[in-house]
């Protein structure tokens, strides 16, 4: 129970940097951090596969 616990703190810091990242970039509207969040998660998960950005 301990294991999963760290593992879903973990989870919550990875989500809460991921969120603040694309608020401070992007800018503290819902409209700029929708976009941001597409935005960005593109951008991370085409960097974790390999495959070049468009």
């Amino acid at each position: 129970m301990r294991l999963l616990s760290k593992i879903l703190w973990f989870l919550a810091f990875l989500t809460a940097t991921f969120a603040w990242m694309v608020l401070f970039e992007h800018g503290f509207t819902v409209d700029g951090f929708s976009k941001g969040v597409r935005e960005e998660w593109h951008a991370l998960t085409s960097m974790i596969s390999g495959s070049p950005r468009k």
